[in-house]
């Protein structure tokens, strides 16, 4: 129930108005009287009523200073003010200073029936406008989330749609320009999450995420956009820019300062974290985010190419100065890796001899055709014990082994555990 607080210095007027209606019935209670404003300020700030019916003339504090002094307390409750024949000039005066509404003494009981009903109404009105608000505010985030995933998943693709959310959520993107992808993971997010206290993981993505706006140009340097958190460890920006420079290549440089600002953070427990990142080809419509997102994913996948704190573009699947059969060979890997194949294969397949492709893996990459398959297989199958369907003896098998023990023994060489314990670590 709305609650109503009586002012007036007559007490046959308070007790009128207490008494010969049965507020209840109308979703009222009265929960106080004062007969000058003085006391009535007291209760009012006691009892923050909904409604305060006050006279204008009182001894001690009028109406007027009475309302003042609700308003310095910041009290919002709704004032319905009476006055008699000849005060219209006090009248006018309290609704200039925030009175709902004014009646004239004597009132009839269905006058002010009629008043509170509509000043109650207005009070739950509102304050359903504001939680409806108050709620939406809370939930924009995660709105904003949602509305980004079904634009990076493809689910919303008609450009007045689009434009309609942006606008609605507010979002720093537009329909035109060039867009870019750009995915950030932590590497090995699940055993990190099984190692750092709670509250650390909390500040070490708190600190990736305040240095990729910093670092990605999100501060005004050259692009504008949006990151969010798609997964725990896992944050996509979708960023757009309108410079006739190559955006990839600031993106990209950008991203090594990212890798820099993390690396000058001096803590012990943080000094073994790696991220990775894959940067998509730029496109020139909203509508092919989906696209631009598989091309980062698929780009941020190949960093067992650099190695972790890698950056990685979809163009260049991290070996862009590299010579151009290093680039057939490397995409066969990743192709063909759950197949049986060996530097004699790739060399066939790419019309040159074997001794030249391992020369030019050794010279270009600093390992040799063999070390890269191996990276491929063990970084595939880190993805694929991270399925509770798959087991051991069949990730060994999809990732091109036949025999489970050397998979253990290559897997447990290359990430300090064995499969086993991997799987142990993340689950």
């Amino acid at each position: 129930m709305l609650t109503i607080l009586v002012v007036d210095d007559e007490y046959l007027v308070r007790k009128g108005i207490r008494e010969t209606i049965a507020w209840e019935n109308y979703g009222f209670t009265i929960i106080g009287e004062a007969g000058n404003g003085k006391e009535a300020l007291q209760l009012a700030i006691t009892h923050h009523p909904d409604i305060i019916i006050t006279d204008i003339r009182m001894p001690f504090m009028d109406g007027l200073e009475f309302m003042a002094k609700l308003k310095e307390a910041g009290l919002d409750s709704r004032i319905i003010v009476l006055s008699g024949y000849g005060e219209f000039d006090y009248a006018r005066a309290a609704i200039e200073n925030g009175a709902v509404s004014y009646l004239l003494k004597p009132v009839e009981n269905e006058n002010l029936i009629e008043t509170i009903t509509k000043v109650g109404e207005k009070i739950i009105s509102d304050r359903n406008t504001l939680e409806y608000y108050q709620q939406l505010q809370i939930e924009l985030p995660a709105i904003k989330k949602q509305f980004l995933l079904d634009l990076i998943n493809g689910d919303i693709t008609a450009i007045d749609d689009i434009q309609a959310k942006l606008t609605l959520l507010q979002l720093p993107l537009v329909v035109s320009g060039t867009n870019l992808t750009v995915i950030i993971k932590l590497d090995d997010f699940k055993i990190i999450a099984q190692q750092l206290p709670t509250q650390t993981l909390e500040q070490l993505r708190e600190i990736i995420f305040y240095h990729a706006n910093q670092c990605l140009g999100l501060d005004g340097k050259g692009f504008q956009g949006f990151i969010f958190e798609k997964n725990p460890g896992e944050w996509v920006l979708i960023a757009q820019t309108s410079c006739t420079a190559d955006p990839v290549a600031l993106l990209k440089e950008n991203c090594k300062t990212l890798f820099m600002k993390l690396k000058d953070i001096a803590r012990p427990e943080l000094s073994n974290i790696t991220i990775s990142i894959g940067i998509s080809n730029p496109h020139p419509a909203i509508t092919e985010i989906s696209r631009s997102y598989d091309e980062a994913i698929s780009a941020a996948g190949c960093k067992f190419l650099p190695g972790n704190n890698s950056v990685v573009t979809f163009a260049d699947n991290g070996v862009a100065d590299c010579h151009t059969e290093i680039k057939k060979a490397i995409a066969y890997i990743r192709t063909h890796y759950a197949e049986n194949i060996t530097a004699e294969t790739a060399a066939r397949e790419l019309f040159i001899s074997p001794s030249y492709l391992m020369h030019l893996f050794k010279a270009e990459l600093g390992k040799t055709f063999n070390d890269s398959l191996v990276d491929c297989r063990i970084e595939m199958a880190k993805e694929l014990l991270q399925n509770p369907q798959y087991r051991i003896y069949e990730v060994c098998q999809k990732v091109g082994y036949t025999d489970t023990k050397y998979f253990s023994q290559l897997f447990k060489k290359i990430t300090g555990m064995s499969p086993k314990e991997y799987v142990k670590k993340i689950s």
